[in-house]
């Protein structure tokens, strides 16, 4: 029996090795060791760490909004780069049965959108918001807070386009509003979901304009069916239902930054002011600058100013050697890190051009502005869209626009402008632009639309220009070709030489 327990004994030491190996080739990452001791991570659903977290999350980011420079430049960034000086402007293509643009309904449908937008009243319930400023509004709130909502209001009193924006923030949907239904529909942090996750309807809290107190802690709902609102946010897991906060991943060193440059900047003021001490042993009489709320006497540091100490007390010299030589290097490193957190470059958010050159802000620039157009195309397909088709059927049936309801389809076809950008260098760029015009790859539609403009737009305004100065018995000179630019330098090369040889 014993060579038997032998071979056994074997068979179990091979497999306690073989064990071994594999949990040596396990993942790094996945190891328990003194790198990762305390690090176990999550596992929950994206809406079950929402629930608890998002209230924290979102306070800290307003708080941060409020106080932070750089947090406010952010919010600069996202409101300059995706809504533009402009905004996101309209423009109607509807087309012809035979496929070409009808001006006739493009025109109507550009001007009653246009009235509609520039009227407070019509565009939004309170009546402080034009379409502009809804816009900017909006992408603020989704920026500071992760999400907004925006409930189209539809047959409001005194409004002939019969819709009117109400623009509201995440608090006004409750997070702690969650309930199971019997019928296989769920309210997840105030939206009323199918099975699938689908919305069905927005629980909107009710609070008064005097009422004193958050969202969060109304008693009362108004259930809001999902055709009208709009939520906008971005749902970087599936299932995800409440949006989080853009600044959550910066939120720690910007705050640390806040708090150390606070600390600088109170330590080189005290460390800048030069002050002495009278020391007598009759000091009866001192009675500092002040008192604190616990009655202790304290001393406000002022330059060239000398203090007496109290009798018994003797001084400690204090030197705080502020500014250190390696704060901006110190806060250029912070910087970078809640940049990269932010999505946005270390030079933009800081306002930060040194050491860089036309190709590095080149590079920079034009991985920024892609990010920057994901999230135009965001608000175009989650915003624009959604409140043009809402307008155009209300308009229609209050009877403001006198158009088919039969054609609602074709009155659809419309196009958004979001900004363009300028170039770096125009020369160079295009340059370049015409060498890809030439050899097929590129547009002028597309080099215009880059721009942020309409190339039809410009050949419209070219032709008016150029009826207007017919009109006016004028001549506009045409660009310059390359051959009439010889023929120019060769031609002042003939004047300048004659007019030296005639001198004496």
């Amino acid at each position: 029996m014993g060579i038997f327990n032998l071979f056994k004994k074997k068979t179990e030491d091979r497999g306690k090795r073989i064990t071994q190996k594999m949990n040596l080739r396990q993942y790094d990452s996945a190891k328990f060791d003194n790198l990762f001791a305390g690090w176990t991570g999550t596992s929950q659903s994206p809406d079950e760490e929402l629930r608890s977290a998002l209230p924290t999350i979102r306070a800290r980011t307003r708080g941060l909004c409020q106080n932070s420079e750089y947090a406010r430049k952010f919010l600069a960034l996202c409101k300059s780069n995706v809504i533009g000086s402009h905004g996101i402007r309209f423009q109607a293509k509807t087309r012809q049965e035979n496929g070409a643009l009808d001006g006739i309904d493009n025109n109507y449908l550009e001007g009653e959108f246009f009235e509609w937008g520039m009227n407070k009243d019509y565009c939004s319930i309170n009546g402080r918001l034009d379409w502009f400023s809804v816009q900017q509004q909006a992408m603020e709130t989704l920026a500071r807070d992760g999400e907004v909502f925006i409930r189209l209001m539809k047959g409001t009193e005194g409004n002939p386009y019969g819709l009117s924006l109400w623009v509201l923030e995440g608090d006004a949907i409750p997070i702690n509003h969650n309930l199971s239904q019997s019928n296989e529909n769920y309210i997840v942090m105030g939206i009323e979901q199918d099975q699938f996750g689908k919305p069905l309807a927005y629980y909107q809290a009710i609070k008064t304009p005097v009422e004193q107190v958050n969202y969060q802690f109304s008693n009362e709902t108004e259930r809001v069916p999902a055709d009208e609102m709009i939520h906008l946010y971005i749902a970087e897991r599936p299932g995800q239902s409440r949006g989080v906060p853009w600044l959550q991943s910066a939120i720690r060193p910007l705050q640390m930054l806040h708090k150390y440059q606070e600390s600088e900047l109170v330590s080189s003021r005290v460390g800048s002011s030069a002050q002495g001490f009278f020391l007598s042993p009759d000091s009866t009489g001192y009675v500092g600058t002040g008192e604190d709320a616990t009655g202790d006497l304290v001393t406000e540091f002022e330059p060239g100013q000398f203090h007496q100490l109290p009798a018994g007390v003797q001084f400690q010299a204090f030197e705080p050697n502020h500014p250190t030589t390696a704060y901006s290097d110190f806060v250029k490193s912070v910087l970078r890190a809640a940049s990269s957190g932010c999505l946005v470059s270390y030079n933009s958010l800081a306002n930060d051009l040194e050491s860089v050159n036309y190709s590095s802000i080149r590079a920079g620039q034009k991985e920024e502005q892609d990010h920057w157009k994901g999230l135009q195309n965001m608000m175009i397909q989650g915003l624009c869209y959604p409140v043009y088709k809402a307008w155009l059927k209300m308009a229609i049936t209050t009877g403001q626009l006198n158009l088919p309801m039969s054609k609602l389809r074709k009155f659809h076809q419309v196009k958004w402008h979001p900004r363009g950008w300028s170039y770096v260098d125009p020369l160079k760029e295009l340059q370049a632009k015409e060498l890809a015009l030439k050899i097929g790859v590129t547009s002028l539609s597309e080099i215009a639309g880059e721009q942020g403009k309409e190339y039809t737009d410009i050949l419209a305004q070219l032709a008016a220009e150029k009826d207007l100065a017919d009109g006016l018995g004028l001549i506009l000179t045409p660009p310059i070709s390359e051959e009439v630019f010889v023929q120019k330098v060769v031609e002042d090369k003939t004047i300048e030489e004659e007019t030296t040889e005639a001198t004496p």
